[in-house]
């Protein structure tokens, strides 16, 4: 960003410019995390008996946070949803 974009920025504008660049970043850091644990893959794995997954070799933070908002919805649960949005927007 420019001196100039930035002098014409209003706070919200620059938080919202942060926040998309704060997100950018956190996500070429995982992209490098997910990389070296393939690579501690591929170099284990000749050694193991079993057979191994990503996750035997290194669970990360965002891993765990997404087991914990990953919410199931049963196929019942799914059709009630579905039939409810289409007699929402008048499809029935």
């Amino acid at each position: 960003m420019s001196l100039r974009d930035f002098e014409r920025c209003t706070p919200s504008e620059f938080r919202a410019v942060f926040d998309r660049w704060k997100h950018q970043e956190e996500q070429r850091e995982r992209g490098e995390w997910e990389r070296v644990r393939m690579q501690c893959l591929c170099v284990l794995q000749p050694y193991s008996k079993k057979s191994l997954q990503a996750r035997d070799i290194m669970e990360f933070p965002w891993e765990k946070e997404e087991k914990k908002t990953a919410v199931t919805v049963t196929d019942d649960e799914l059709r009630k949803r579905y039939k409810a949005a289409k007699k929402r927007f008048g499809l029935v």
